[in-house]
């Protein structure tokens, strides 16, 4: 992972930076990778637009596929235990 150093922020800046993180029982460090990691996010319009493409790509499931993938799911789901590692009476 990368690292980073900001240099030259304003005393007073930095000081409420440090009081709303730790208003949110955060670290200033921890804030501000949040806020650097949502800053770089794709825009909503890349993911909306590469959302559409693996939607075209993909290939249409008719209801009896759709229905039978539904079904091993729930037969997979109620063959294993209620709570995994708890329940081990099955």
């Amino acid at each position: 992972m990368a690292s980073m150093v900001i240099r030259n922020i304003p005393d007073d800046a930095f000081e409420r930076f440090k009081k709303r993180a730790k208003a949110q029982g955060k670290s200033a460090e921890q804030m501000a990778r949040e806020v650097v990691i949502e800053t770089a996010a794709p825009p909503r319009e890349t993911l909306l637009k590469r959302m559409a493409e693996i939607r075209a790509a993909s290939k249409p499931a008719d209801l009896e596929t759709t229905l039978r993938f539904m079904e091993e799911a729930r037969a997979e789901r109620d063959a294993g235990p209620a709570i995994p590692g708890l329940d081990n009476d099955r």
